[in-house]
């Protein structure tokens, strides 16, 4: 009896232990070392993993977390996600999102109300084609350097930046890594992903600038300094950014066929990106004046969010731990008790994994709630079921709006203004957060119950 309890109680501790390391990232002091190293979000579920090894619990479940298992396939979420963010990243090293910036910004003029409107809308329509991470990587800093260049306040666009690329990253299957988790769990297509997700995303998103636009609207300069740089110059590389663009285009548009294509999805992204990576090679490596700068930069790959692979796989396992020892069957058997029809389901998943978000992160949140709902023991009717599995990926993404702590990107995002020298307090970004995301939450929730009763 007693060796029986071990192992759960043992798998629930190195979990909860290995997400407070992820979000805290302490410094620890290690030998040979003059200086403390930083325990970074990366390592922590790689110590996790280590622990449950050691320990000698749930070794089937760490091959099963990555190899995968009929409801979730690890190797295949990283490989969309990788393959897409090597295209976006690639695409931007040319320039492409500085210049599409700077456009917005003339042809915002002295305006700073209009340059407010702008840069939202700029973020919603780049975050709903690339993703949340590559909006705020790209955006921020030029964002931050605009206005440190035309002595305007920053925090307004930031904010409307931040929220957007948040909020807009529902809209399609590729936005959000926590978007391609619950729709490969759930074998949820590319179009009847954006059939469902597309109108909350709408409804939301106009809530959001709505909200801002009170909130801020005395705050918003009347007049800015436009940009003496023109956006031509920003185009480091023009050629590659039409080839760019065009490569992106092409992606989406076969990801939104992907269901009569005879491959599996992330085959797609992944082509495109090796067409990109031998662009890449003959550009920055077989020209000879650039080949220095490419072995001692690596220009596309050296900025690639690698770190993203060890945290999620080790979530992967972790979780898998956590079904194989109990836990997930009596998450699945309280919460069915409580989300028993589509509106209580909808609404309540809905805010408790966006706030569950802040405790654990988004993604790892996301990977343990797609196996609740999943769970034989959430007993609940389809309808709710359904209700619930949309409702997470809305609270997975705009939970990342209340805290820092809600997703990756914010904890980026704080960093990059940091660097540029701006400062942002976290309760200051949590009085945003509170003041908008809950209202923006109970509408796209509310959006997604009356689809399903009506289309469902």
């Amino acid at each position: 009896m007693q060796s029986s309890l071990v192992a759960p109680a043992a798998t629930i501790t190195v979990f909860v232990m290995v997400i407070f390391l992820a979000l805290q990232q302490p410094r620890v002091r290690l030998p040979f070392l003059r200086r403390p190293a930083r325990l970074d979000y990366d390592i922590a579920p790689i110590i996790g993993v280590a622990a449950l090894l050691v320990f000698a619990f749930g070794r089937e479940a760490v091959v099963d977390g990555i190899r995968g298992t009929t409801f979730i396939r690890p190797y295949s979420i990283l490989m969309l996600f990788m393959s897409l963010a090597y295209i976006c990243r690639s695409l931007d090293l040319t320039g492409f999102f500085n210049y599409l910036v700077l456009v917005a910004a003339r042809a915002a003029g002295n305006s700073g109300r209009r340059l407010f409107v702008y840069f939202f809308a700029l973020s919603s329509i780049l975050t709903v084609f690339t993703s949340n991470d590559i909006v705020i990587l790209t955006l921020t800093p030029i964002i931050c350097y605009h206005a440190k260049n035309t002595n305007s306040d920053p925090l307004p666009y930031l904010i409307a930046q931040f929220f957007a690329a948040n909020i807009w990253s529902m809209a399609l299957y590729i936005g959000n890594p926590t978007n391609i988790i619950v729709a490969q769990a759930y074998q949820i297509r590319f179009l009847e992903y954006t059939t469902w997700m597309g109108l909350p995303t709408i409804v939301a998103g106009m809530a959001c600038f709505g909200l801002l636009w009170l909130i801020f609207r005395k705050r918003i300069p009347e007049s800015v300094q436009a940009p003496a740089i023109t956006p031509q110059a920003a185009l480091t590389d023009s050629q590659g950014a039409i080839f760019g663009a065009i490569c992106l285009g092409v992606c989406v548009v076969l990801l939104s066929i992907s269901q009569w294509l005879p491959v599996q999805i992330w085959v797609i992204p992944f082509t495109i990106a090796l067409i990109m990576l031998c662009r890449d090679i003959r550009v920055y490596y077989l020209s000879a004046p650039k080949r220095a700068r490419f072995i001692t930069e690596l220009p596309t790959l050296r900025t690639m969010p690698w770190k993203i692979l060890p945290f999620l796989i080790g979530h992967f396992i972790m979780v898998e731990n956590l079904s194989s020892s109990g836990w997930i069957g009596i998450f699945a058997r309280g919460l069915s008790r409580v989300f028993t029809r589509l509106l209580p389901s909808t609404l309540g998943m809905g805010f408790l994994s966006a706030f569950t978000s802040n405790l654990v992160n988004n993604q790892p949140m996301t990977i343990l709630f797609t196996r609740i709902i999943g769970d034989a023991s959430f007993a609940t009717d389809g309808l709710a079921r359904t209700g619930s599995m949309f409702a997470l990926i809305a609270g997975s993404n705009l939970g990342a709006n209340l805290t820092f702590m809600g997703s990756l990107a914010g904890l980026m995002w704080v960093s990059i203004c940091v660097d540029k020298g701006v400062r942002i307090t976290w309760r200051e970004f949590t009085r945003y957060g509170l003041m908008v995301t809950p209202a923006v939450i109970a509408l796209a929730c509310l959006t997604l119950v009356i689809e399903l009763r009506l289309w469902a």
